[in-house]
């Protein structure tokens, strides 16, 4: 009797804590959309005309800017955008922006992009000029370059 209060007490205990468990899991894009945001950007379906971009999108300008936070390629996007001609996507844009690591050396963000872009699509990709580096995955084009500042920017467009 005794060790069931005990293992009684113990459950009781565990379920009182279980309440920390983090609940942001599904938040963001993904959680929005159901799907990885490179997973949406190379699917062909997305670039077809009439497609519905999924997500929350709000309009700014001529663009479309996306609401909800968004990891791309493993790491967090500080902005997305999606241009529009018609009621077809034409181009998406992703920009990463430096942050501080601890020791206080920004991270070198291009090099982490272009290894998470080359793990994803199994392409090396090619070096242009200033174009940066142009990678295939099924039927879009990501092209990958540095931006002022030590940034990154990614543009993803149909092949």
């Amino acid at each position: 009797m005794k060790t069931l209060s005990t293992c009684g007490v113990f459950l009781w205990l565990l379920a009182a804590f279980a309440q920390a468990i983090p609940q942001t899991v599904g938040t963001g894009f993904f959680g929005v959309a159901g799907v990885q945001f490179e997973q949406f950007a190379t699917d062909p379906e997305t670039w077809e005309a009439g497609a519905q971009i999924k997500g929350h999108w709000e309009k700014r300008g001529d663009a479309l800017a996306l609401a909800d936070s968004a990891t791309v390629f493993g790491l967090v996007a500080d902005e997305v955008t999606a241009e529009r001609k018609g009621d077809q996507i034409q181009t998406i844009r992703v920009v990463f922006r430096p942050k501080e690591k601890r020791g206080g050396k920004p991270a070198d963000l291009l090099g982490q992009v272009t290894a998470n872009v080359r793990a994803f699509t199994g392409d090396m990709g090619t070096s242009g000029s200033s174009a940066g580096t142009v990678f295939k995955y099924k039927a879009v084009t990501i092209t990958l370059r540095a931006d002022a500042g030590r940034g990154a920017i990614l543009e993803f467009t149909r092949a």
